[in-house]
C-alpha cells in the first residue's frame, strides 16, 4: 500500500505529534533505557522526548543509537521526506529532496543516506524457487570508439576498458530472487564460485529450495550445496520453470532507476542505492501502513556512520552485509 503524502503531513504536522509516535513505535507504553535496558527512567522537564535512567545515570531520547541520532531537521519535514521516499519507486535524489522541502543540498544528502541505511533488513532468508544471477555497474566510457549503452547507469569512480564486462573497471553485483518473493544483492568484486556460494548460505534455505542460475562458470558447482537448475542463454532464455526473468527484471528496473533519477552515483555508496531498492521491490504488494513499518524497522537500526561518512567503500559493506 502507497504511504498518504497529504495524511501524513496532516496527521504529523508538529514536533510533538512526530515525537509522541516515534516513541509509541519504539518502546510502545514503557520506555527503556538503550543502555542499560532498564524501564527505571523519568522524563526531562521541559524536553519532550528526552529520559533520564535512574539505574545507569545516563540521558538519552527516542533517537539515541538510531539512524535519527543528531538529527537536526524538524521531525514534521523528516516525515514528508520518508513519505516521498517511500512512493518514490524509482529513487528520489537529494536536489528532489532540497526543491520540495526547502532544505540545504547538504542536509537532503545525508537525510536521504540515513533512510537507506534504515531500509535494511537483517534477517532475509528466501526458499522456494530461487533465481540467481550477477549484473555490472558502470560509467560510460569516454575514449573514443570505447562506447557503451546509453541506458547503462554511471558510477562515479568506475570506468571502462573493453567489451567485455567481466574484464572492466566495473562494479559487479550478484542478486538473488524467489519467484514470487523477495530480492537480496550484495556487491562482489570478484565473482568466484567461493564468494557466491557464501552468499547463498548467508541468505537463502537450501531445504526444498531449487537454485536456477545461467552459465556462468562461477555456478558450476553450487550444485553440490543445493538442487540447481541452469539456463543456456545461447541456446534459450527460457524453459518451464527454467529462467532467470524475475532477476533480469530487477536489474532493469534498478538501472533504468539509477538514470532516471540519480543520472550518476557514488561508486562507494552503490550498496545503500541498492538496499533501497530491494526494500521498494520487496513491498511492492504491501498492504499494511508501509510508512509505519520503515519506521519501525528504521529505529531498529544503529547509526552506522560517524557524520554518515564512510572512510571506504569497505566501511559501506560492512553497514549493509554485517562485519
Amino acid at each position: 500500500m502507497s504511504t498518504n503524502i497529504l495524511n501524513v503531513a496532516k496527521q504529523y504536522d508538529t514536533q510533538a505529534k512526530c515525537l509522541s509516535y516515534l516513541i509509541k513505535l519504539r518502546w510502545g507504553k514503557t520506555v527503556k533505557c538503550p543502555s542499560c535496558d532498564s524501564n527505571k527512567v523519568r522524563d526531562i522537564v521541559g524536553q519532550q522526548g528526552r529520559y533520564f535512567c535512574q539505574n545507569c545515570k545516563t540521558q538519552f531520547s527516542v533517537f539515541t543509537d538510531t539512524i535519527f541520532e543528531g538529527l537536526l531537521i524538524p521531525l514534521p519535514k523528516v516525515f514528508g521526506v520518508i513519505a516521498l521516499f517511500l512512493n518514490a519507486k524509482s529513487g528520489m535524489a537529494a536536489k528532489e529532496i532540497q526543491r520540495n522541502f526547502e532544505m540545504t543540498y547538504k542536509s537532503c544528502y545525508y537525510l536521504a543516506m540515513r533512510l537507506r541505511v534504515g531500509c535494511l533488513v537483517n534477517a532475509t532468508k528466501l526458499h522456494g524457487i530461487i533465481e540467481m544471477d550477477e549484473s555490472y555497474f558502470g560509467g560510460r566510457a569516454r575514449k573514443k570508439n570505447k562506447k557503451m549503452p546509453d541506458n547503462e547507469p554511471s558510477l562515479s569512480g568506475s570506468s571502462q576498458t573493453n567489451n567485455r564486462k567481466r574484464q572492466m573497471n566495473m562494479v559487479s553485483v550478484a542478486g538473488m530472487v524467489q519467484r514470487k518473493g523477495n530480492v537480496k544483492t550484495q556487491v562482489i568484486e570478484k565473482l568466484t564460485r567461493r564468494n557466491l556460494l557464501a552468499m547463498l548460505k548467508h541468505y537463502a534455505s537450501k531445504d526444498n529450495s531449487i537454485l536456477v542460475t545461467d552459465g556462468f562458470k562461477s555456478y558450476k558447482d553450487l550444485d553440490n550445496y543445493i538442487d540447481h537448475l541452469v539456463i543456456n542463454h545461447s541456446k534459450e532464455f527460457s524453459r518451464g520453470i527454467t529462467h532467470i526473468n524475475t532477476i533480469e527484471n530487477f536489474w532493469g528496473y534498478v538501472k533504468n532507476s539509477i538514470k532516471g533519477s540519480y543520472k550518476a552515483i557514488s561508486k562507494k555508496y552503490l550498496p545503500f542505492y541498492l538496499v533501497e531498492f530491494e526494500w521498494k521491490y520487496n513491498h511492492r504488494n504491501f498492504k499494511g501502513n508501509q510508512f509505519e513499518a520503515f519506521l519501525k524497522n528504521a529505529l531498529s537500526q544503529p547509526k552506522e556512520l560517524y557524520h554518515w561518512k564512510a572512510k571506504s567503500s569497505k566501511e559501506v559493506k560492512e553497514v549493509a552485509y554485517g562485519k
